[in-house]
């Protein structure tokens, strides 16, 4: 069974692949439930934190990596700053302008404050906006999105301690999506406001220097109070989520931290609305070594979309860098069912597309490669003409995407076999440095220094020092944030 998907015909329809992410029964109740060894995944990370409380000792390397994210994500904020287009309501992507008067903390390249929660807020939907921040695949979600505004706000925060709770509240992240975030997709709730806003929960109160309990009673307040939607990846409501469970994650830690009377039961099996999202209470905790997350780091974007496309997006740049450079007639695209779940067609015309794999296939055809920068490359109308060719073929998660083309001369050529995998490229310090000298080159005077740190902590360093001020170049004129 194949679907087809074309321009330029309204491609919000309904799509035939949605029950799948609804399957199976209701999980069992906390009391019915048995398993082996007596514990689940919740009590399993109870024992785990039970086991780091009141310790930063952390490996090198995730610290390393802790920095790699931050900065890459403050990288990211940036260049959503350097967009000149204004989204409908008159208001660049986290720009604050709703903030409280009361001033807290920066919001990131504006020359604005406000308080330390919606400072948070917007500097996370800033980061976000262009879907280019990086991804921890074994959390299941952005971690950084929300670690970054909840730890290094702006100048002045004591660096080294910051990136020892990113590296421990990363580490939670990955032990708890390890456990959850497969039932969690599947049940149609969006990972990452769940995962990451419980992994900024924690780091907040790790930072406030809560003890466990009260770490423990935090956790179950923003889940009792928060839950997302998969379906609204590709509008405006994903900012609206992930901006709302920041303010969540900050607010149950300063109301949390201080509550006379918790219930101690409740704090206890914090995980208990989990059951809500289709997650069996019997779910067992992945057996690892002490630091689960040293055997994965976090993965820098190569591109600004979804980043269940690039295993797509790499087979048609392998292809495209093989054809003869004849005119092309049709691209049919055959994609794994978990990267066109995540497929959310558009009808505007940006140069940013990042949830609609037709839009990102056309770009990606047309360059001749699979990684670029939300900072337009080419004419909107480049890419509309090439999507029009494009027809998506659905099948199993089993099966490597492929990609076949038919030229104008009627020559037929299919990419060669791929390796199936869900995560991007370039996880190493590099793929970072690139990028900050992307962002250099699009700024003046001094600014343009930022690429010249050499390593990811003093990149980040740089970065805080000067994130309270406007960026120190002209706005980018094409393309733009929509």
């Amino acid at each position: 069974m194949w679907f087809r998907f074309r321009y330029p015909r309204n491609r919000n329809h309904t799509r035939p692949w949605r029950q799948e992410f609804v399957y199976g029964s209701r999980p069992t109740d906390r009391e019915d439930a048995v398993w082996p060894d007596g514990r689940n995944f919740g009590e399993a990370l109870n024992d785990w934190m039970d086991g780091v409380s009141g310790s930063l000792d952390v490996p090198e390397v995730l610290v390393g990596d802790s920095a790699a994210a931050s900065a890459d994500f403050l990288l990211c904020a940036l260049i959503s700053r350097l967009q000149a287009s204004e989204s409908e309501s008159g208001r660049r992507a986290g720009d604050g302008t709703d903030a409280e008067a009361t001033a807290g903390g920066p919001i990131w390249w504006t020359g604005k404050t406000a308080t330390a929660e919606r400072a948070a807020s917007a500097n996370l939907v800033a980061g976000i906006a262009s879907d280019f921040d990086s991804v921890h695949y074994l959390a299941g979600g952005h971690l950084a999105a929300f670690l970054t505004p909840s730890l290094f706000p702006g100048p002045g925060v004591p660096v080294d301690d910051m990136l020892r709770i990113q590296a421990v509240a990363t580490e939670f992240g990955v032990r708890l999506g390890q456990a959850v975030k497969d039932q969690v997709r599947a049940h149609a709730f969006h990972v990452t406001p769940i995962i990451g806003g419980l992994s900024a929960v924690y780091a907040l109160a790790r930072r406030s220097g809560l003890p466990v309990d009260r770490i423990r009673w935090c956790l179950r307040l923003y889940l009792s109070t928060y839950r997302s939607d998969y379906q609204l990846l590709g509008s405006d409501g994903r900012m609206y989520q992930m901006g709302q469970a920041m303010r969540q994650a900050h607010g149950v830690v300063v109301e949390g931290g201080v509550h006379s009377n918790i219930d101690r039961r409740a704090a206890g099996e914090w995980w208990q609305p989990f059951s809500a999202m289709g997650v069996p209470m019997n779910t067992q905790s992945k057996e690892s070594q002490q630091w689960l997350s040293s055997s994965g780091a976090t993965t820098l974007k190569s591109a600004p979309c979804c980043a269940y496309f690039f295993e797509t997006l790499a087979a048609v740049a392998d292809l495209r860098r093989r054809v003869p450079a004849g005119a092309l007639r049709q691209l049919h695209v055959h994609v794994p069912r978990y990267a066109l779940a995540a497929h959310r067609g558009s009808t505007g015309v940006t140069w940013l597309d990042p949830f609609d794999l037709v839009h990102n296939i056309a770009i990606c055809w047309v360059l001749g490669r699979d990684a670029w920068t939300p900072l337009a490359e080419l004419p909107t109308d480049v890419v509309e003409r090439a999507a029009r060719l494009i027809t998506l073929h659905e099948v199993s998660d089993r099966t490597a995407a492929a990609v076949t083309a038919v030229m104008s001369d009627g020559v037929v050529t299919a990419s060669a076999e791929t390796i199936h995998k869900e995560t991007g490229r370039g996880s190493t310090y590099p793929a970072l440095q690139r990028k900050a000298e992307i962002v250099s080159g699009h700024l003046n005077g001094e600014w343009r220094q930022l690429a010249a740190a050499n390593d990811p902590r003093r990149l980040l360093c740089r970065l805080l020092d000067v994130c309270g001020e406007q960026p120190g170049g002209a706005p980018v004129t094409a393309g733009g944030f929509q």
